[in-house]
């Protein structure tokens, strides 16, 4: 059984995750890449201006942070002072050797050192919180700068290059596309009744169009289990009206041989 396909490759759109003005590329079409390869650079001198201030901030705040712990010390001490005095006067007073003013002064002492206490622990939990905004600011700051990095998410080759030096990205700009060019597929359509004689994993033989002595082996990667009207791109005057299924056929292309694009023949033996 022979079929028409085109050859194809699974491509990666890579796109800008921050704006700003590119200031270096590293890539061009045709180039070949590696997974995480820096692929270009946008302008981050503001972003490392916001980060400085972020950190400023932090230190300031853990010097906050750090007196206002020195000062909940104190006050526990002199709290805890006022307490044995307040405990010593209830027990004069009983033996009447103090008076009840004396007693009710150092009540009130008592109640002022639990209130700054109170206060205290208030302002510390206060500048916790500070800290908190100020620190999930300088982490988005540093995802910011991450992402000013455009790095390619996948090894390939450069298909299409979408920018230039200089120019001003935004969030979801694209950048370029990148395909493993070492792995190529073609669709087939195969209509009802060859179907059963077509299995996933069954080896097959890609036939480039116009090199008569030249053949590939493929494999059948993938089968739909609905049917389908033959598409356009190949449909003829007896097989308009054809309902067909299609299916994947993947082949090495490690010479490559293979070009997207390229059409070729897809030659499968039945299986019973």
């Amino acid at each position: 059984m022979n079929f028409s396909g085109i050859m194809d490759a699974n491509t990666t759109r890579v796109s800008s995750q921050a704006s700003g003005i590119i200031t270096k590329l590293n890539f061009d079409e045709g180039m070949g890449v590696k997974e995480g390869q820096v692929l270009a650079t946008i302008e981050t001198e503001k972003l490392g201006y916001q980060l400085d201030q972020n950190r400023s901030a932090i230190e300031e705040i853990n010097n906050q942070y750090s007196a206002a712990l020195s000062q909940l010390e104190s006050a526990k001490i002199e709290r805890e002072n006022i307490s044995i005095k307040y405990n010593r006067f209830l027990a004069l007073l009983k033996s009447k050797a103090t008076s009840q003013q004396s007693v009710d002064d150092l009540k009130t002492q008592l109640d002022a050192a639990d209130e700054r206490i109170r206060y205290i622990k208030s302002s510390i939990d206060a500048v916790t919180s500070r800290k908190n905004q100020v620190e999930s600011g300088a982490r988005i700051i540093k995802k910011q700068l991450k992402e000013s990095t455009v790095t390619a998410p996948v090894s390939g080759t450069v298909l299409v290059r979408y920018v230039e030096n200089g120019e001003l990205l935004s969030p979801g700009s694209p950048v370029c596309d990148i395909a493993d060019l070492t792995s190529l597929w073609t669709k087939i359509y195969i209509d009802e009744k060859n179907l059963p004689f077509i299995k996933l994993g069954q080896k097959v033989r890609i036939k480039i169009d116009g090199i008569d002595d030249k053949t590939l082996e493929g494999q059948v990667t993938w089968i739909s289990d609905k049917s389908e009207f033959t598409p356009k791109t190949i449909m003829t005057e007896e097989t308009k009206a054809s309902l067909v299924f299609s299916a994947k056929v993947s082949v090495q292309n490690m010479e490559g041989i293979l070009k997207i694009g390229m059409p070729v023949s897809v030659i499968v033996q039945r299986e019973t």
